[in-house]
């Protein structure tokens, strides 16, 4: 018969209650109480849900599962991690009040270094339970796979004994872990050969013990979520016929073009209005150029899960892809093919094609691409972080793993274009200055 060492943990994780039942013997008593890659990283401004989602979203490779995305109050829960190799693993929960736990390593199981294979918390030995409990909301499960020693739990924030070692069953996630993870992530992203963090991540909802527990119920709960991402700009504009020729097939985009994608637009479950005030859902998929007012298909007012979100980003990219085939006329590694994918999802096809930065893409100039690309920042005329953020992510996409040129050339016009506005008209160049064919040193690739 096991016995329940149990306690409430500070509100906010989906494991805020969370009780150990040891498989035999008496349990211990605990004590009470709560206690650089060219990608930019998680701050310390930034909040805990979105740091830890960008980093899992940006390190990728590690799939993530929970038995169940639905759970009511006291109902337990499983996480699964399917173990690429062996190394060290780290599992983090944040709860809809941006309240970050570590599930995993806790007190029973310090030792995070994990072999291949499926890996589950709760796992046989020792025998613990995890328990949902309010608040009641969306919650965020991330796991981080690294190849040196990293143990969020020792580092994690919780009351110590006198040696220092942490007393508490499970520790709080502390800044300079999320900091750590953050510039672990980046550097993977960029990383042409092994990466040296794998993540991934998934969603769960906790509902009360009475009520509807479902997406629709779901779509009215509060949680993190990205509300003041721009629609975007391939979305807002009039169809632009660039229909693949006869025969051609559409380029796939890379898993970390996915995934940038999925990062600068942010998943919320719900129906919202964007920064510009359009109703959207999922990854910033444009439901209708107007605000939210419950006329929107019932499909969508039900809400929708992170996989049905993927599904209609990807079916969203499309456009973006076919006009990059389009009017692009020189050869692209993927992960350029991916950047410049990215970009115009979040443009448009017109503004690519009118643009600078397509000039020196066809002429193969892809020492200009950084300058170009760092161009596109503002909004209404202001200049937007995200925005910056952005740009610096495609820019590390497109040299991935390479040198990230600093050339322009001279009287290049670098003024800041705002992306709903896009580059205003350039005058003709004479044929000795023309962008295109310029005099000096050859190209940078990519490759």
């Amino acid at each position: 018969m096991s016995n329940t060492i149990g306690r409430r943990l500070s509100a906010g994780s989906i494991i805020a209650s969370l009780a150990l039942a040891l498989e035999a013997g008496a349990a211990p008593e605990l004590p009470a109480g709560p206690a650089a890659a060219p990608v930019p990283v998680a701050t310390s401004s930034k909040s805990f849900w979105r740091a830890t989602e960008e980093a899992a979203t940006l390190a990728g490779g590690l799939p993530v599962r929970l038995n169940r995305t639905l759970l009511r109050d006291g109902e337990l829960r499983v996480v699964t991690v399917d173990v690429p190799h062996e190394g060290y693993l780290n599992v983090v929960s944040v709860g809809p009040d941006d309240v970050a736990t570590v599930l995993f390593p806790n007190q029973q199981q310090p030792d995070n270094r994990v072999p291949m294979g499926k890996f589950t918390i709760p796992g046989e030995m020792p025998k613990f339970e995890l328990k949902a409990a309010p608040p009641y909301g969306r919650t965020l499960i991330a796991a981080f796979l690294s190849k040196d020693e990293l143990n969020f739990y020792s580092s994690g924030i919780g009351e110590r004994d006198e040696q220092g070692a942490m007393r508490q069953p499970f520790a709080r996630l502390s800044g300079e872990s999320r900091v750590q993870f953050g510039k672990l992530a980046a550097k993977s992203f960029v990383t042409a050969a092994a990466a040296p963090l794998l993540a991934g991540l998934t969603y769960g909802l906790v509902c009360s013990p009475t009520g509807p527990c479902d997406l629709a119920s779901a779509a009215t709960m509060s949680g993190v979520g990205a509300e003041e991402s721009l629609a975007p700009g391939v979305l807002l504009e009039s169809e632009i016929e660039l229909a693949l020729p006869k025969g051609v097939r559409l380029r796939a985009l890379t898993d970390k073009g996915l995934r940038l994608a999925k990062l600068s637009e942010g998943f919320v479950p719900r129906l919202y209005d964007n920064a510009a005030r359009q109703c959207s859902i999922a990854y910033g998929h444009l439901v209708k150029k107007a605000p939210c007012d419950g006329s929107e298909p019932i499909v969508f007012r039900r809400g929708v899960s992170e996989v049905q979100g993927e599904m209609l980003l990807v079916e969203d990219l499309r456009r973006a892809q076919r006009a990059v085939m389009g009017l692009v006329k020189t050869d692209l590694s993927d992960q350029q093919f991916a950047a410049l994918a990215d970009f115009t999802f979040n443009v448009g096809a017109g503004m690519l094609q009118k643009s600078t930065l397509l000039e020196a893409v066809n002429a193969g100039q892809h020492e200009r691409v950084p300058a170009q690309l760092r161009r596109w920042t503002l909004v209404d005329g202001k200049e937007s972080r995200r925005l910056k953020v952005r740009r610096e992510r495609e820019i590390a996409l497109y040299f991935e793993g390479g040198r990230i040129p600093k050339a322009s050339l001279d009287g290049e016009d670098l003024a800041p274009i705002d992306i709903r506005v896009g580059e205003p008209p350039r005058p003709l160049a004479s044929p000795a200055g023309k962008p295109g064919a310029p005099d000096g040193p050859p190209s940078v690739s990519a490759d």
